[in-house]
């Protein structure tokens, strides 16, 4: 996983009243809508891209983490968030297909890119990741939380 500086956002709400950007590459508009306000982090990990947005809350923050292929299409996503619960995001370090990094106050988090992608039914994941429902997912992203000894 490599950082990049490829893209940029502009913001806007659609009428959910969700935020929600609109993805730029090299200035240029994609087409593509994401969830989040913010565009916080881009990495390049072979023939995709990862990006992460967040929602600009700082009383109850979301992490978006976004798949997506050489073409802009989606892959995979992801939410981290829990309710009433601040959070911010700081990248510790990236090496592979790993990305380690801190969102709540307490806690690391380690996303790994998967080669190919775990089918799970209806696209589960554990609290406090939360992905959209599907009768089969396709994972590429497996997010989890680091166990820190003390």
């Amino acid at each position: 996983m490599k950082r990049v500086n490829l893209f940029s956002a502009t913001s806007h709400y659609r009428l959910d009243n969700q935020p929600r950007i609109q993805l730029l590459l090299q200035g240029h508009p994609t087409g593509r809508d994401l969830r989040g306000r913010l565009l916080l982090d881009q990495f390049a990990s072979g023939q995709r891209y990862v990006l992460i947005t967040g929602d600009d809350n700082p009383f109850e923050e979301a992490l978006h983490i976004y798949l997506l292929d050489l073409e802009l299409n989606l892959l995979d996503e992801m939410e981290l968030s829990q309710p009433y619960t601040p959070g911010s995001y700081q990248a510790h370090h990236h090496r592979g297909e790993r990305l380690v990094f801190t969102f709540f106050a307490e806690g690391i988090w380690c996303l790994e890119v998967r080669e190919r992608p775990k089918t799970q039914p209806l696209n589960y994941d554990h609290y406090p990741v939360r992905r959209p429902i599907k009768l089969w997912g396709q994972q590429y992203l497996r997010l989890q939380r680091e166990v820190q000894v003390a």
